[in-house]
């Protein structure tokens, strides 16, 4: 039997990102990203994940044909089972695509669709901080906070296949407006783009910090400096910062209590503020916030730590979409 090739693609706002991964050791064989855009008709956009996915494939010397099949990770709200992406917002033009169906009838190969979110953390799972545990749940954190959930090895779409939304679990009650209509989401208080805006918002109101010349005179404020000005004792950042990380851990414990998955993954931009900074303060929070309803040699408390994949969970994911839908019978071989 030929060894089994699947081709993932990570549709994003400003990259689509492509990889043909062998199944056998689920090992990343190509990668190729192409330019997207706002203002692009769905019907360029969805030429350009073709052709991504073509040259993936030629990439990493294989023929169309030698694909099981493409798994494709898209920003919602989708329907996995009907292939369709409804409505993306870094796509003003997108309404209702049978991205699926384009994708099947271009290349010739059987294709699923997921999540970006979900992708990504079934990626983590399959391939890699996730392949030796039964549960996990992952937040990527970056220009906002997505997330996906696995348990006992199955993928969590939730109901109507729009479940999983982490990001927007409400974590202070009459906090700080959403863009999703709700307030005091999770993403408002620990994504990167909020982070600096939170940040920039009190450098308005009168807020002294070490980056305010830089601000004052035009500079965009990133949550790289913020981090790197935490670190350095900067009063104003290290107060957002730790309110982030406080934030986080509340989102964590209501996964622990939600779930109870073996681990809690974070990734994304911002994890890059490393260990000490970030991940350590989450994990002290966490055991403050946790519940302490538990019984000596009870082992109930996720391990949180940091996903492993970077940038390619989403490619990687997509493509392990593929196996996925082997398994539920949706793509057959």
């Amino acid at each position: 039997m030929a060894e089994r090739l699947y081709c993932g693609v990570d549709l994003g706002g400003t990259n689509i990102k492509a990889g043909v991964v062998r199944a056998a050791d689920r090992c990343q064989l190509s990668e190729v990203t192409l330019e997207t855009g706002r203002e692009l008709q769905p019907e360029v956009v969805v030429g350009k994940l073709i052709d991504a996915a073509r040259q993936a494939v030629a990439k990493a010397g294989a023929t169309l044909e030698q694909i099981t099949g493409i798994g494709i990770g898209s920003p919602g709200p989708l329907s996995h089972k009907r292939g369709v992406v409804f409505q993306m917002a870094n796509f003003k033009h997108w309404r209702h695509q049978p991205l699926v169906q384009a994708v099947s009838e271009a290349t010739g190969r059987p294709t699923t669709l997921e999540n970006d979110g979900n992708a990504a953390a079934w990626g983590e799972f399959w391939a890699g901080a996730g392949r030796d545990v039964d549960s996990l749940v992952m937040l990527t954190l970056g220009t906002g906070v997505g997330g996906g959930i696995v348990l006992d090895g199955r993928l969590i779409r939730g109901g109507r296949e729009n479940g999983a939304e982490l990001g927007h679990m409400i974590v202070q009650a009459c906090g700080r407006p959403c863009s999703c209509g709700q307030s005091g989401c999770l993403e408002t208080y620990a994504s990167a783009w909020k982070l600096s805006l939170n940040f920039v918002e009190q450098l308005a109101n009168g807020a002294e910090s070490s980056l305010r010349a830089s601000w004052q005179a035009g500079a965009q404020i990133t949550s790289k400096q913020i981090a790197e000005a935490a670190s350095a004792g900067d009063p104003l950042a290290q107060r957002i910062w730790n309110e982030a990380c406080h934030y986080l851990a509340i989102g964590c414990v209501n996964i622990a209590r939600i779930c109870n998955p073996d681990r809690i993954l974070l990734a994304g931009g911002l994890i890059n503020a490393g260990e000490k900074l970030l991940l350590e303060p989450v994990r002290r929070q966490f055991a403050i916030e946790d519940w302490k309803l538990v019984c000596e040699g009870m082992e109930l408390a996720p391990e949180i730590r940091f996903a492993s994949l970077g940038p390619n969970a989403g490619v990687i994911g997509a493509a392990g979409a593929v196996e996925l839908a082997i398994e539920e019978g949706t793509i057959k071989v």
